[in-house]
């Protein structure tokens, strides 16, 4: 078991390392650019602009320093890459069996579960690291560019935002696994559910500016997860994050059902 999460760990760092780093610059970027904002009282201009409904999950909330600090956490290009990397971590299993090495690795007397055990606690890891690498850059942007006077956003409402990012990668990334179980080749499992978080994503923004459509976004994960709402108060947290871990629980439930069935 060790010895397939070390070998999964080598060839993940790369890529995980990549991307941590961009995640952790782009904090920093964000909280610099809020501090430019607040010396050129750019937020009351902000504050006074009265925009769609829909317009105010992409942001309101930046007509403050405070607010603004927050955005990478639900900012749509990094939270595509937090939930991306999470489905590509959790394929492996269809990797595994498209490159043959599934043959040599059940060679050996282990069970099969174990590689689905594997790759679930790789995802869990692999979005954890992400989460303390945004956290990481949050606090040093805050304690090196925060200007004189600004109030700071409050830790209690970044650990929210953090945990309900986690949480949604994480369920992605086993909706990904099961569909590793089923899969013959890596590239169709993750190819299928990057676009079906994609299209979740986009079903989601309809579902702010269309009432007719908010019947349908309620039934894709990201309706779940709208970092204004939590930034607000607005947000039903156990809500939230039970509809995630009930996706993740399903989902990986049944990769385990299947992997130890497939004929091999």
């Amino acid at each position: 078991m060790l010895t397939l999460v070390r070998r999964s760990c080598a060839r993940l760092a790369k890529v995980f390392a990549a991307i941590a780093s961009l995640l952790f610059c782009f904090q920093l970027v964000i909280i610099a650019v809020a501090a430019s904002f607040v010396g050129t009282n750019s937020f009351e201009s902000l504050a006074g602009i009265k925009l769609p409904p829909f317009i105010r999950m992409f942001g309101m909330s930046r007509a403050s320093f405070s607010g603004m600090a927050m955005y990478g956490y639900y900012e749509p290009l990094a939270v595509m890459l937090v939930v991306q990397l999470a489905i590509y971590v959790a394929t492996e299993p269809a990797g595994d069996v498209d490159a043959g090495l599934v043959d040599l690795v059940l060679a050996r007397p282990l069970p099969r579960r174990h590689l689905i055990t594997r790759s679930v606690a790789l995802t869990i890891a692999v979005t954890a690291g992400l989460m303390l690498a945004m956290g990481s850059g949050t606090w040093i942007g805050l304690t090196w560019l925060s200007p004189a006077g600004a109030a700071p956003p409050a830790w209690r409402t970044i650990g929210m935002l953090m945990v309900h990012l986690a949480f949604l990668a994480v369920a992605f990334g086993c909706v990904a696994l099961a569909a590793a179980a089923w899969s013959e080749r890596r590239g169709t499992a993750q190819g299928a559910v990057a676009i079906v978080a994609v299209a979740s994503y986009l079903v989601d923004i309809v579902g702010e500016g269309w009432s007719r459509a908010q019947p349908v976004a309620r039934l894709f994960p990201f309706h779940y997860y709208h970092g204004n709402a939590i930034i607000f108060g607005d947000a039903r947290p156990i809500l939230d994050l039970s509809v995630f871990a009930a996706i993740a629980v399903v989902t990986a439930s049944a990769a385990y059902w299947r992997f130890g069935r497939r004929d091999l």
